[in-house]
Order: structure tokens, then C-alpha cells, then sequence
């Protein structure tokens, strides 16, 4: 597969798909239908359909209730701005285990909608939430996959999508198993794992190093395999982390509670973005400022 898409586009597209199978899979806007992709939804199921307009709270609370009444909701909105609707998912679909599928999208270094629409705690948050779980697709075809997964599943979930545009890089042999993950170079020196559109820059970046690192890729941030994940960074003698999240609460902290968890005896170097807002610009532009493009994710590698 040659092709670029971004990877909200691709979550759009396979949810009308995955639809057509299920008649019970529902579509919720809060006024970003456009912006968060729930178009493609909205032209082909109308009458499947629910505007909501400018109220996350509002939506949450429908979708729990559909949820409740055998229908899997789709409710979707910015991270930065469904994810905070804290207590309404923690009391409406957590506590409960309400079947909806909230997607935050515009997550990461979004470029020029600015720092409060830009989702950089988003994983912190939901991974702390009992009874949820959270998946953030690295490509087109990893969100195809995913979306297979969720809309199969009655569990409450978080998607985390990007509006990256990412030229597709696995094959076709690829599926996504809920609480997986894929070893996409292998290597023994540094081991770099990401997560999201990340994980394409520091493929990137990797090539361009002459050492032997690997590169792995987590979808499923929770579940999460720890026993799988042991086993691959056993074979490493570094591990480096890279997001495009806080590094407070996102994949550095999962890798690092894992690590510790089981007394691990391996240096962690976590590298996304340390406890800040970010400015308005391009996403190639954000991406170089924090190092979190195929250059600087490089030079991470090089001096580590």
C-alpha cells in the first residue's frame, strides 16, 4: 500500500463501512461533524444521525442513553474538548459501562486552530477512567482496522484520531488485536516506541540512524499486553519513547509504570511535550519546534 490519507479521514470513511454491517452503530456531532469527519456518516445515514450542536455534556449523556438501549453510539467532538467532560463520562459511561465509542480527534500538534483546541492530555485522562478503553491508530489503515475491532465490541472506548495526513507504511498483513502490539523494525540498541501519526516520523528517523534500533508501534494504550511488551524490550538496551501528548499520563508514563512494575533494569528517556501549551502554527512547523519531526526525533536517537 502506497497512499496517503489522514488518519481522521480514514476513520470517517471505515465507520459508514462498518455501518453497513451494523445498524445499531450511531453517529453523534456536537457541531464538527465536518472537522472530525462524521460527514461521510451523516450524507449516507441521515436518519442515523444526531446533531447535538455546542454541547459535549449534552451529547455524552444521549449517547449513554442510546448506548443503554442496544444502539452503538459514536460520539465525537476535539480531544481537548470531549475528554473534558470528565465527570459526565466517568458517571454516565464509565461507572456505568455505557457501550459508546467517544473519538477525540485533533489530537497532537493540530497546527493553527491553537493550544486549547490541540488534545495533549487526552490519553492521561481517559486511561485514568475505570472501564474504558483507548486506541490511537498510527496510519489509514491501522484506524480501518481498529474501527473493525470497536464496532464489533460493546466495551465503552476512546479513540484518539489525528488529522495527520500519514503516506500509509504497513502491509496488508497488519491487523490490529486489542491489547497487541507491532514490532515494525526490530533491532537491539534503542528501542523506540510511539504511537499515533508519531510513529510514521520516527520510522523516518530510524532509517536515517546507521545503528540497530527497532521501532514499535502501540495501538491498543489500554489494554495493553505487558507481558508482550516485557519480552520486546528485553531483547533492547535503551528505550526512548516519543508522542505527541504531555509526557505526563501518555504512552512514556504507560512504558514507565510497566518498567517499573516489573523492576525492569532499562534506561527510559521519554520524549513528547514537557508540560506546556503549544503555539499556533503549521503541523510541519510544531512538529520541528519540538523535535517531534523525522530530524529531531533523529537527533533524540543520536544523543541518547
Amino acid at each position: 500500500m502506497n497512499y496517503s490519507q489522514s488518519i481522521r479521514d480514514a476513520f470517517g470513511i471505515a465507520l459508514v463501512q462498518e455501518a453497513k454491517k451494523n445498524k445499531n452503530i450511531l453517529a453523534i456531532s456536537c457541531d464538527l461533524k465536518n472537522a472530525c469527519k462524521l460527514n461521510y456518516f451523516f450524507k449516507k445515514y441521515p436518519k442515523r444521525s444526531f446533531e447535538i450542536g455546542i454541547a459535549e455534556a449534552n451529547a455524552i449523556g444521549i449517547a449513554a442513553g442510546l448506548s443503554m438501549d442496544g444502539f452503538r453510539p459514536f460520539v465525537a467532538s476535539f480531544g481537548s474538548f470531549i475528554t473534558g467532560k470528565n465527570i459526565e463520562i466517568r458517571t454516565s459511561i464509565s461507572y456505568n459501562k455505557a457501550p459508546v465509542v467517544i473519538v477525540g480527534t485533533h489530537a497532537g500538534l493540530i497546527g493553527s486552530d491553537g493550544a486549547t483546541q490541540s488534545a495533549l492530555q487526552d490519553i492521561a485522562v481517559m486511561r485514568s477512567i475505570p472501564n474504558i478503553e483507548v486506541f490511537q491508530p498510527c496510519s489509514p489503515y491501522d484506524a480501518k482496522q481498529i474501527l473493525k475491532y470497536v464496532c464489533r465490541t460493546r466495551r465503552p472506548t476512546y479513540l484518539r484520531i489525528a488529522r495527520n495526513e500519514i503516506k500509509e507504511f504497513l502491509d496488508k498483513k497488519h491487523f490490529f488485536k486489542v491489547g497487541m502490539v507491532n514490532e515494525i523494525l526490530k533491532g537491539s540498541n534503542i528501542l523506540v516506541i510511539s504511537s499515533g501519526p508519531m510513529v510514521r516520523n520516527c520510522l523516518d528517523a530510524i532509517k536515517r540512524v546507521n545503528a540497530k534500533n527497532g521501532l514499535l508501534n502501540i495501538s491498543s494504550l489500554k489494554p495493553l499486553n505487558e507481558r508482550l511488551l516485557i519480552r520486546i524490550i528485553q531483547k533492547y538496551r535503551k528505550i526512548l519513547t516519543v508522542e505527541d501528548h504531555s509526557i505526563f499520563g501518555g504512552l512514556g508514563s504507560i512504558v514507565s509504570e510497566i518498567v517499573t512494575k516489573y523492576n525492569l533494569k532499562k534506561q527510559v528517556k521519554i520524549h513528547g511535550i514537557n508540560d506546556t501549551y503549544i503555539n499556533s502554527d503549521t503541523p510541519g512547523n510544531l512538529e520541528k519546534q519540538y523535535l517531534l519531526d523525522s530530524d529531531g526525533i533523529k537527533k533524540i536517537i543520536q544523543n541518547y
